[in-house]
């Protein structure tokens, strides 16, 4: 067969299959490549949330840092609140030489806590002085025992304040915080321990005079409202944190005045039961009626020294001198309980003042001062006794009194050494909306 004979095979075209343009834009690529980024980014943030745990919410503490002695701890800074406290005090309008009987109704339990913040009891005793001394584990001298005591569980928003209440409430002894250390004008004064005490000797035993203190010494705008003086063992640097001046005032040689007008639950006759670190003085109807702590505020003395010559258990002549002055007559008598340990080893323990008398509906104008004066620790207690009144006896025989008080609310600090026991169930003394004429 000729080769011209033989067919030749058609050409076999090959037809490229179809690409899509998904395809051909490197989709196959990039969809692998978003799963891996995506598995990875899942890995990274489960690595992320358990390695880094989220951020606490921010609570404002006024509780002192634990101690055990050494330095004294400080308190922390408030955080900026987000209502502003107003400065200016609206003041109470008396009318001399008028009478009236009108009593302001206790007010309701829920206004009678917007307080500041609880402001921590340190737990045992300090030893003398506003604390000075060493440290113990309970607690003695400058050492700071656990926990910030027992406060009123209900009402609006806001946190209990031994000092007394931010908000105004019409029941309530209106407190001033003045800083001896530092002028109006807020200079420094240099001034020390010994003239501290010449201060506040001066400043009562001439008559109480507001002006005496506010043209001369730092005066903390903040005003508080008390309802009772009771302050278990604490550091000093809550004073002035409670008034909101702890970044100007250094905790020591301050002075705090509470001023009102009250009426007593039923006419009898009264006194005056407590202690403070370092001085508590109480001036009812124009007439001292109390004055005991470590340092005495009518005579500018150190008491803790002079406990033999107070008990009447030695005659010095010089000290009963200097004591003289003094509404607490020789030989003063105390109370002592089992929770006042360091009251009762330092100063003999609650002290008992004179008698004095008051009327039910008549008005009396009462002063409450206290201050710490070296710095450290400080407490204050003061109960009110009515003479011929039967008690519940404590362990070791001293009656349970009821705190001089003007509502039923707990205290906001309930625990910690120089923390007497008190009765819960006893009368509430009254806020007189005017000044009236006195009883007697």
């Amino acid at each position: 067969m000729a080769s011209s004979d033989v067919p030749v095979p058609e050409a076999v075209v090959l037809t490229p299959p179809k690409v899509s343009y998904w395809r051909r834009m490197g989709g196959g690529s990039l969809t692998i490549s978003l799963i891996v980024h995506a598995l990875l980014l899942a890995v990274g943030l489960v690595w992320i949330f358990q390695v880094i745990p989220p951020e606490p919410e921010k609570v404002v503490d006024f509780k002192p840092s634990g101690g055990g002695g050494g330095g004294s701890p400080r308190i922390k800074n408030t955080a900026q609140s987000t209502q502003k406290v107003v400065n200016s005090v609206v003041q109470r309008v008396a009318a001399t030489g008028v009478s009236s009987n009108l009593v302001l109704p206790d007010p309701d339990k829920s206004s009678s806590l917007s307080a500041l913040g609880t402001l921590g009891a340190a737990g045992g005793g300090g030893l003398g002085g506003g604390g000075a001394g060493g440290g113990k584990g309970e607690g003695l001298g400058r050492g700071v025992g656990a926990g910030i005591g027992d406060g009123i569980g209900n009402g609006p928003p806001g946190l209990n304040n031994p000092f007394g209440m931010l908000s105004q409430t019409p029941n309530a002894l209106i407190g001033t915080f003045y800083d001896l250390k530092q002028t109006d004008k807020r200079k420094p004064t240099n001034i020390t321990n010994e003239e501290t005490q010449k201060v506040i000797q001066e400043f009562v035993n001439r008559g109480w005079k507001e002006s005496s203190l506010s043209r001369e010494y730092f005066q903390a705008p903040q005003k508080l409202y008390q309802t009772k003086i009771y302050i278990p063992l604490m550091q000093a640097e809550g004073a002035p944190a409670a008034f909101n001046c702890e970044k100007e005032v250094q905790p020591s040689r301050w002075v705090i005045v509470y001023r009102g007008t009250v009426t007593p639950p039923k006419t009898g006759k009264y006194r005056f039961v407590g202690a403070g670190d370092d001085v508590l003085v109480v001036r009812f109807n124009n007439r001292h009626v109390f004055d005991h702590g470590f340092y005495g505020g009518t005579t500018g003395t150190h008491l803790s020294g002079m406990m033999n010559v107070l008990r009447g258990e030695e005659s010095n002549r010089e000290r009963e001198k200097q004591l003289r002055d003094s509404p607490m007559k020789l030989p003063v008598k105390f109370y002592q309980y089992d929770t006042t340990r360091n009251w009762n080893g330092a100063i003999g323990g609650l002290a008992i003042g004179p008698e004095f008398e008051a009327k039910a509906g008549m008005s009396y104008p009462i002063e409450i001062l206290l201050s710490e004066i070296p710095g450290g620790l400080f407490c204050a207690s003061l109960m009110i006794e009515q003479v011929g009144e039967n008690y519940e006896k404590a362990s070791t025989g001293s009656p349970i009194l009821p705190l001089f008080r003007l509502d039923h609310s707990e205290p906001a600090v309930k625990t910690g050494d120089n923390a007497p026991p008190y009765d819960p169930k006893g009368p509430a003394w009254k806020i007189v909306e005017s000044a009236l004429s006195p009883g007697f």
